[in-house]
């Protein structure tokens, strides 16, 4: 069933309406959300491949998925919400008399009380991601981000400013909350999609909600420690030589930047340890120090 959560008369644009779709009844409760950032469109689209999945067979218990959250930042492929240039995903807990971001965070907070829930993003415009589940070094979260058989797990240490975003929120709230990521920004990735919708029904699956689909690869299972970021010494255009789940060996050869001018090699980007690719810059041009890979060390 699909109901507006809430809504708000903007000017020159209409009306501004939060859906959420539920499935089911009782427990246990699971809630996911996507399209926080109005250019993560895969993410999106694996939350919409979810709720057909829930149409053709209802789960045994009560599932609720609101696929779009910044509608308005959609229309104009911004990250951002239009209302005021404020990051949705920064606005938590939100406040019902708050400004216009915060009053969707608080409604949005509101409508996906559930022991479960998952929040689900695409990498930036600039960036690929491996399908990965974001959660913490330990607790009852690691359990159920391993269940969901995703290429990646990577354990984070929790933050002080977490409780701004939906995850933080949840988490102060009693729920167990995940934050997966795939592919790229203001683009849209069938397969990714596909596979992150998998991942929540395995997750469903270890719930106890419904049959599972077929198991997912788990290619790493890292902590902070365990990623090696690499980033241009010094400015031109990325010429990538690798794809994203790629193993790599040190010294392999990862891209090379090059004279935006003529096309000479100014820097080759080799690997320093053994591991899988699991962020891969897909806009060329980068500045000295901007972020190109990061590795995944097995």
């Amino acid at each position: 069933m699909s109901e507006t959560v809430y809504s708000a008369e903007v000017p020159y644009r209409g009306t501004y309406r939060l859906q959420r779709l539920r499935f089911g009844r009782g427990a246990p409760h699971l809630a996911v959300v996507a399209g926080q950032h109005g250019n993560e469109l895969t993410a999106v689209y694996a939350v919409n491949l979810l709720a057909s999945a829930l149409r053709a067979q209802a789960p045994h218990g009560t599932v609720d998925l609101v696929p779009l959250a910044n509608t308005f930042g959609v229309d104009e492929g911004r990250k951002l919400g239009p209302f005021d240039d404020q990051d949705l995903n920064q606005s938590f807990p939100g406040r019902a008399d708050g400004t216009a971001m915060e009053r969707v965070a608080h409604a949005l907070l509101e409508a996906t009380q559930a022991e479960v829930c998952v929040d689900v993003h695409a990498g930036s415009p600039l960036m690929e991601e491996l399908p990965q589940v974001r959660m913490p070094l330990e607790g009852p979260e690691t359990e159920l981000g391993r269940a969901m058989g995703l290429p990646l797990v990577w354990r984070r240490p929790t933050r002080s400013q977490d409780g701004v975003e939906l995850v933080g929120a949840w988490r102060l709230r009693g729920a167990r909350a995940l934050r997966v990521t795939g592919g790229q920004g203001a683009t849209l990735d069938k397969q990714v999609g596909l596979e992150i919708a998998n991942g929540i029904r395995r997750l469903m699956a270890h719930m106890g909600m419904s049959a599972a689909p077929r198991p997912g690869q788990l290619l790493g299972d890292v902590s902070d420690e365990d990623v090696h970021v690499l980033r241009c010494e010094a400015g031109g255009m990325f010429v990538p030589e690798v794809t994203v789940g790629e193993r790599v060996s040190p010294g392999y050869l990862l891209g090379r930047i090059v004279a935006p001018v003529g096309g000479a090699t100014i820097e080759e980007i080799r690997a320093t340890h053994a591991g899988v690719v699991m962020s891969l810059r897909r806009y060329p041009m980068a500045h000295a120090q901007e972020l190109l890979l990061r590795i995944a060390c097995l």
